[in-house]
Parts: C-alpha cells; sequence; structure tokens
C-alpha cells in the first residue's frame, strides 16, 4: 500500500503543532477593568521583583469597562504583577509571587485616584 506524499508532510507538521502547543501554553491572567468610564487599567507581569534581573513576561491593558488577559507561559513557575491605573496619583499595586500553575482573575475598582484591585 503506498502512501500519499502530503500525509508525508502533513504529519510532522501537526506533530510539531502538537509540540509546540504544550511547551508554550501556560496559564492566563484574566482582567475586569471596572473602573469608573474612560479609566484605563494596566498590568505588567514579570518574573522577579529584583529590577536588576528583572524579565517582562506579559503586559497589557484597557479602558474601561473592557476586559484583558496576560499569558505566563509554563517555562515561568511563579511571577509577580504589577496593577495600575495609568496617569492616577496612587503608587503600582505590587502582587505576588504566584506559582504558575492555574488560571488568576482580578479586578479593578473605583476612580483615577482612588481605586483598588482584588481577586476575583
Amino acid at each position: 500500500m503506498k502512501s500519499h506524499p502530503l500525509l508525508a508532510l502533513v504529519i510532522p507538521i501537526i506533530l510539531n503543532l502538537i509540540v509546540f502547543m504544550s511547551l508554550t501554553e501556560g496559564h492566563t491572567i484574566w482582567v475586569h477593568n471596572k473602573l469608573v468610564v474612560g479609566t484605563w487599567a494596566a498590568v505588567t507581569a514579570v518574573d522577579t521583583l529584583d529590577y536588576a534581573h528583572q524579565n517582562q513576561i506579559d503586559q497589557q491593558w484597557s479602558i474601561a469597562h473592557h476586559g484583558f488577559h496576560l499569558t505566563i507561559p509554563d517555562n515561568y513557575t511563579t511571577f509577580y504583577l504589577y496593577l495600575e491605573a495609568i496617569t492616577s496619583t496612587q503608587d503600582t499595586k505590587t502582587r505576588g509571587p504566584f506559582n504558575n500553575n492555574q488560571d488568576f482573575c482580578w479586578h479593578f475598582h473605583g476612580s483615577l485616584n482612588d481605586w483598588d484591585v482584588y481577586a476575583c
């Protein structure tokens, strides 16, 4: 029985896609921006709080009332989050360390200069 030449090309591609997807899948951080209309929220995921050796993993933002998400690849075992309302006089909030073994959810509430962030 002869195999189809296209099949010899397609099977390795499919196998490579499966391997690649399983290595980079990671977990998701869902963010709900419930700030006052017109307020921007941003979240940055980093691998350490040591600024000299810090790597940014992902960074996303949205204008209220739109949600967004960050992806933490599996090659990061722990991470920290910097959460902020853009141009706010309040300090950026830091959360973590988190183990990269599940999805997480956060939500911003408040207004530009009076806001907080809570786990869902």
